[in-house]
C-alpha cells in the first residue's frame, strides 16, 4: 500500500468501531436465532451473569436464572416447535459508549409461521432498546427493553426521549 493509501488514524479508529459494531449486531441476530430455533441454553448465554429483560406484559426478568426460567415458561408449549414464530430483526442501530459498553435499538416484526396463507401471521411489532456489554472480549446483553406497538401498545414514554 503507497502512503496516499493508508488508513489515517482516524479511519483505524472508525474501522474498529465498525467492528465492534458488526459484533454486537451478530450477538442480536443469534439473539433471534437461538430463540425461533428453540436453542434455550444458548440463547441465555448471550446475556450477562446480571443481565435485566424488561419485556412488558411478559414480565421483568432479573439474572441469569430468572432470564433462562422466564424463556422456559413463555416457550413451554413450543420448546419441540422449532420456527413456530420468527422474530424478525431490522433497523439496528448500535452506539458504542465506551470500551466496553454500547446501546441499540431494533425493530421487530414477530411472525407466526403455522397460519394459513389467508390469516393475519403478525403477532407483534414492537422495538428492542437495549445494552451491551463486552466480559472478556465477548459482547453480552445487559439489558434488553421491549416496547410493544401492535396489536397491543405498551411502549414507556421515556424510551422516547433517550
Amino acid at each position: 500500500m503507497s502512503d496516499s493509501q493508508q488508513f489515517s488514524q482516524e479511519e483505524v479508529r472508525e474501522l474498529r468501531t465498525l467492528l465492534e459494531i458488526e459484533k454486537i449486531r451478530t450477538l442480536r441476530m443469534q439473539y433471534s436465532h437461538f430463540m425461533d430455533s428453540r436453542q434455550l441454553p444458548a440463547l441465555v448465554g448471550l446475556f450477562a451473569d446480571d443481565a435485566l429483560c424488561e419485556f412488558g406484559p411478559y414480565g421483568n426478568w432479573s439474572g441469569i436464572d430468572a432470564i433462562a426460567a422466564g424463556f422456559n415458561h413463555e416457550f413451554k408449549d413450543t420448546l419441540d416447535q422449532p420456527f413456530w414464530s420468527m422474530h424478525s430483526n431490522t433497523n439496528h442501530q448500535v452506539k458504542i459508549t465506551g470500551p466496553d459498553s454500547a446501546e441499540g435499538t431494533v425493530y421487530l416484526l414477530d411472525i407466526a409461521t403455522d397460519r394459513k396463507a389467508d390469516e393475519n401471521p403478525f403477532l407483534w411489532f414492537a422495538l428492542y432498546d437495549e445494552a451491551y456489554i463486552k466480559i472478556a472480549g465477548q459482547w453480552k446483553v445487559k439489558r434488553t427493553s421491549i416496547h410493544f406497538l401492535w396489536p397491543e401498545k405498551h411502549l414507556d414514554p421515556s424510551f422516547l426521549s433517550r
